[in-house]
């Protein structure tokens, strides 16, 4: 009997075998042979969509950043400079917002190399120096940030790092489009600003009230939401980036109760706090509501559950899900992620992968609030043990692997 030569199997066949694959069935695909290695370079056809890998801290000599791939439940170090000393401040499409102990701001695709430099959030350090304003030169023109040397001011800025950006967004993959658009909510006020390739610095986006939970990019137009504050409704709010300098904001009419208690305290040492997410599946906008309880005794905090909304923005009405259709929702710090039900057999389905909230008092409380759950069942259970991030500086995040569009692919070592 005749036994194909695999090797010679014909290069456009083997390169759309390779859009199917998850990236590390890719590099093994590539270790075959050379045919095989070659075929898994091309980019001529789109990719499979990627589970996400969790993004963790550094290695203890700080030369590697640590990442969990869920779908092998396996960790690789991947030796990224540009990742050294930084928190990640938002994750969209494969690529890092970082920023370092200094404030300054980075767009990175760790897999590939490319990155751009982004001006500092406006204003990075208005309101919050105090006393130590007239020391912000001399700080940020030293070679280094030593604590002895800076004391109380690097302290600030640790901070600062941590928690003065909320959230990080493209609207397009800059792999693919070199006209696309980061979105940041920043500062003691949540506000929205935006930057575009060739722009100088952020613009804010002014006409938005404070306290915004989270945004994202849906058909052609920025959408923002507002957690209850005092009338127990979540409220939506769109604005479109294009030459006006003061982009406009339109608030939906559209008022979705909470649905559950939020923001109040229980004897005096549990409090309950709602986040809200926006996200995207089965093409339409859905607000996620997630019920976070803590307490200052215990330094622990917990997600307690999540209700996911269906919104129809054209009849000013919504729908409250029993179920989501048996996708799986990746949210935290990034950009949604939403795996179909026949995509990836490991992910559970109706179910919700999150991660911390990073902006809450992350050195007080850790950043091991993760789990996934499950919307049938109404519970929750571990992806990763919860004691690796406890009193870490700043939370994990959702990271989708992608180097199929870079011209540049970095090696990445397994543990």
């Amino acid at each position: 009997m005749y036994m194909a030569n695999w090797s010679d199997l014909p290069d456009d066949m083997l390169e759309y075998l390779t859009s199917f694959l998850p990236i590390q069935d890719c590099h093994r695909f590539s270790a075959v042979c050379q045919n095989w290695h070659i075929a898994a370079k091309q980019k001529r056809y789109s990719p499979a969509q990627q589970i996400p890998w969790l993004a963790l801290g550094e290695t203890d000599d700080k030369k590697k950043r640590k990442f969990y791939d869920l779908l092998e439940d396996r960790h690789y170090y991947l030796d990224a400079p540009g990742l050294r000393g930084k928190v990640f401040c938002g994750s969209s499409y494969g690529w890092l917002f970082t920023l370092d102990r200094k404030l300054n701001f980075h767009l990175l695709n760790p897999l590939t190399g490319e990155f751009y430099d982004l001006p500092p959030p406006p204003p990075f350090y208005e309101g919050h120096l105090d006393m130590y304003e007239h020391d912000l030169p001399r700080y940020l023109e030293a070679e280094s940030d030593d604590e002895e040397a800076h004391g109380d001011l690097r302290e600030i800025f640790e901070g600062l790092q941590r928690d003065f950006v909320l959230k990080a967004i493209l609207d397009y993959d800059p792999s693919t489009r070199s006209d696309f658009t980061a979105v940041i909510l920043y500062g003691k006020d949540n506000t929205p600003a935006f930057w575009r390739p060739g722009d100088d610095a952020w613009t804010a986006v002014t006409a938005l009230p404070t306290g915004l939970n989270d945004i994202i990019f849906f058909k052609g137009m920025f959408y923002t939401v507002q957690s209850p504050i005092k009338d127990n409704y979540s409220a939506i709010y769109t604005f479109k980036v294009g030459n006006d300098p003061n982009p406009k904001a339109t608030k939906i009419n559209l008022r979705v109760p909470c649905h559950g208690d939020h923001n109040y305290v229980i004897d005096e040492t549990y409090v309950n706090f709602q986040v809200d997410y926006l996200v995207i599946f089965d093409a339409k906008l859905h607000l996620v509501e997630r019920f976070i309880q803590w307490s200052d005794d215990d330094r622990r905090r917990l997600t307690t559950k999540f209700v996911v909304h269906k919104l129809d923005l054209e009849g000013s009405n919504y729908s409250t899900c029993d179920h989501i259709n048996g996708h799986a929702i990746f949210l935290g710090g990034n950009s949604p992620v939403v795996i179909g039900p026949s995509q990836f057999h490991k992910c559970m389905e109706d179910a919700i992968y999150f991660t911390d909230f990073v902006s809450i008092d992350s050195e007080l409380y850790g950043a091991e609030d993760n789990g996934i759950f499950d919307m049938i069942r109404n519970n929750t259970t571990p992806y990763y043990p919860h004691d690796v991030f406890h009193h870490t500086h700043a939370a994990p995040i959702w990271f989708t692997p992608n180097q199929w569009k870079g011209p540049r692919s970095k090696d990445f070592d397994q543990i």
